[in-house]
Parts: C-alpha cells; structure tokens; sequence
C-alpha cells in the first residue's frame, strides 16, 4: 500500500489560507499501519520546506496513545483536536442574564468583528493566522450562512449589545467531515466566538445551549468541531458541554527540522 503522505499548496487569497500555513505536508494514520516506520519515510520528503508558512500535519485517533511518543521524537505536538458531541448528552446546566437571537444580514459587520476577536486568540496557537484579506474572506464566507434558507447563526446579547456569534453547518453543509463523524446525520460547529471583554458572563455557554437544541430538535445525531488543544479556555469548555476527542492533529511548524538543526532522521530510545 503507497504510503499516504499529501501535500496541499492554499490559495494566498483564500479563507483556508487564515486556518493553517500556505503549504502543508499531510499524513494521515489508518489502523495497522507502522507510524514509526512512516515518520522516518517521510522526513526526507520535508527536507526544506524550514519556512514559518509550511507545516506538517498527522492526524491520528485522540485514544490511539501508542502513537505519541513517537510523534513527539519526531518534534510534533497535538495543536488541534476534532471533537464530537452526541445528541442528547447532558451537560452542567449554568445560568446567565445573555438572552440569544437569530443573527441576520444586518448583522454582519457584528458578525466578521466577533470572528477576527476569534483570530486573532486563536493565533497564539501556532496553526491559525490573520492575513490581510481575512478580514474580507471572513464577510463573503459568513454572508454565505447568513443566506441559507435555515437559521444557522446566533448572536448572543448583553443589553443590546452583541458579545458573541456561534454558526453551524447543518448536515447538507458539513459533508466535508464525513470521515471524522461516528454518527448520521452529522453537523458540524464552525464558529463560537465570545468579545474578549465578555468572556467568563455565560455567553458562549448560552450560544452553545441554543445551538444544541436546534440541532436536538432536527435529529441531528452528531456534531463536530475543531478546537485548539493549547487554548486554556477551549478544552474545558467543549469538554463540559458534552463534547469529547475524536481525532487530534499533531503538527510540526515548519515542516523540515533543519531549521532547528536537528537530524532528520531521529534516533530511537533504546529498548531494555
């Protein structure tokens, strides 16, 4: 079987280029394949690719543990998880004064503000980056959900005043996911995002509680999201509102070692 190493080259003027680097080295575990064996194989095709807009990424089961150590000798660290919550699983009911609505066209500006506050945190974990256009990208994408023939954004509000914005792909949107999802139908959970001044008042709690219960309601049987592992506010807060890890994403960034100067070619720890 070829080994399934992938390689990606995002379009600079594009939303994906705000996500990750603009070149990316993938791999991709399958049960019964030697992640070992494939790490050593694969580090001289990343000989030189040591510049800040590369990175490699392996994605493997959150539960498959075996496979860490050997990423970790390799200089990769878990970055991102997708996570998954199952419809019905209760979670830790918490009170606030932050009343929901739907958001709409009107909205929008509201809309692209609350996600660059998102951004920009989310840059501090290595994957996500804010160029110049994002700003841009960000209206023509959320003016896409804003346009769909469902309700698939909210604002929650203090006052009048908006602190926060969660949008979901509804399943006839989110197949991109497929692989990653344990149960049908499946959504998936793109944005949650919260004024740096509001954090810690409950409203992402009461975004998140809403967006629940109208997936709940349309049977939807799974829903999916992609956190930052590094970020102190995320993995307690997915993890108290019934989500657990499904698949992490270990990354390199830039994807050669050289630039560290260290050998491509790691040696083992002995075994005793």
């Amino acid at each position: 079987m070829a080994a399934p190493f992938t390689y990606r080259e995002n379009d600079p003027d594009s939303l994906t280029a705000t996500w990750g680097p603009l070149r990316t080295h993938g791999l991709t575990w399958q049960p019964g394949w030697d992640l070992p064996a494939l790490l050593d194989e694969w580090e001289p095709r990343l000989a030189g690719a040591d510049d800040l807009d590369t990175a490699a990424l392996v994605t493997v089961p959150s539960h498959e543990t075996a496979n860490a150590l050997p990423l970790i000798h390799h200089g990769f660290a878990p970055l991102t998880v997708i996570a998954e919550r199952l419809a019905g699983r209760p979670v830790a009911a918490r009170t606030s004064d932050v009343r929901v609505r739907p958001a709409t066209h009107a909205d929008l500006d509201v809309a692209v503000e609350l996600n660059l506050h998102t951004v920009r945190y989310d840059a501090e974990f290595s994957l996500v980056n804010e160029r110049p256009n994002t700003a841009a990208q960000l209206r023509t994408a959320l003016a896409e959900v804003l346009g769909r023939d469902h309700e698939a954004m909210w604002l929650a509000l203090s006052g009048d005043t908006p602190v926060g914005m969660l949008y979901v792909d509804m399943p006839q949107d989110a197949g991109w996911m497929e692989k990653f999802a344990s149960a049908r139908p499946f959504a998936y959970l793109g944005h949650l995002g919260v004024r740096p001044d509001a954090r810690g008042t409950g409203a992402g709690s009461a975004l998140v509680k809403h967006a629940h219960a109208v997936l709940d309601d349309a049977d939807v049987a799974s829903t999916l999201l992609h956190h930052a592992l590094p970020n102190p506010r995320s993995t307690p807060f997915w993890y108290s509102h019934g989500y657990r890890p499904g698949w992490t994403v270990w990354v390199r960034r830039p994807a050669s070692r050289s630039r560290y100067g260290v050998s491509a070619q790691p040696e083992r720890p002995s075994e005793t």
